[in-house]
C-alpha cells in the first residue's frame, strides 16, 4: 500500500486534524491559532487524506516546535517512511532540539507509541479539564537520534524529497 505525503496545503491539513480532534473527543475546539503553522497529509492509494501532521508554534530562537497528529480510524499510515518524514521535518529541515507534543492521559496507545519513539513522559493533572489528565511528550534532537527506529532506519540522514516541507 504506497502512501503519498502532501506539502503545501497546510490549512487544508489542520482542518482535518483539528475536525478528527474533536471527533475523537481529544479536543473541544477546532482548529490550531498559529498562523505559521506548517502540515504534512498522508494520503492512501485511492488519493484520501488518511492522517495529518501539524507542527505549529515554532521558536527558532530556543529551537521548539510542537507537533499534533491524527489519522482516520483504521488505516495504515504510521510506517517507517511516515516516521521518517514526521521527524525528518522538526529536526533536519527546521533544526529544532525540541519536538513536544501533548495527549490525553487516557490514550495509552498512543502514550505506548510515544515511548517507543523515545519521547519523554510528563503528566499534567487536569491539563484536558477538571477530570482529565493530560501528557505532554518531549523528544530532543538526541534522543530521537538514538531510539530504536532513527537508527534502525538512519532516519537522521537529509533525503532530497523532505526538502519540499
Amino acid at each position: 500500500m504506497p502512501l503519498r505525503y502532501i506539502f503545501g496545503q497546510d490549512e487544508l491539513i489542520a482542518n482535518f486534524v483539528a475536525r478528527m480532534k474533536v471527533a475523537s473527543g481529544h479536543s473541544r475546539r477546532a482548529g490550531f491559532t498559529d498562523t505559521n503553522l506548517r502540515a504534512i497529509g498522508i494520503v492512501n492509494e485511492d488519493n484520501e487524506l488518511i492522517a495529518g501532521i501539524v507542527y505549529f508554534n515554532f521558536n527558532p530562537e530556543a529551537g521548539t516546535i510542537e507537533m499534533s497528529v491524527e489519522a482516520l480510524p483504521r488505516t495504515r499510515w504510521l510506517t517507517r517512511e511516515t516516521l521518517a518524514v514526521m521527524f525528518r521535518y522538526p529536526f533536519l529541515h527546521c533544526n529544532c532540539q525540541m519536538l513536544m507534543t501533548r495527549t490525553a492521559a487516557k490514550s495509552t496507545h498512543v502514550l505506548r507509541m510515544l515511548a517507543a519513539m523515545n519521547f519523554t513522559l510528563i503528566t499534567i493533572p487536569r491539563s484536558g479539564g477538571r477530570t482529565e489528565d493530560g501528557v505532554l511528550g518531549l523528544l530532543t534532537y538526541e534522543d530521537w537520534v538514538n531510539g530504536k527506529f532513527c537508527r534502525r532506519y538512519n532516519h537522521q540522514v537529509h533525503v532530497q524529497a523532505d526538502e519540499a516541507a
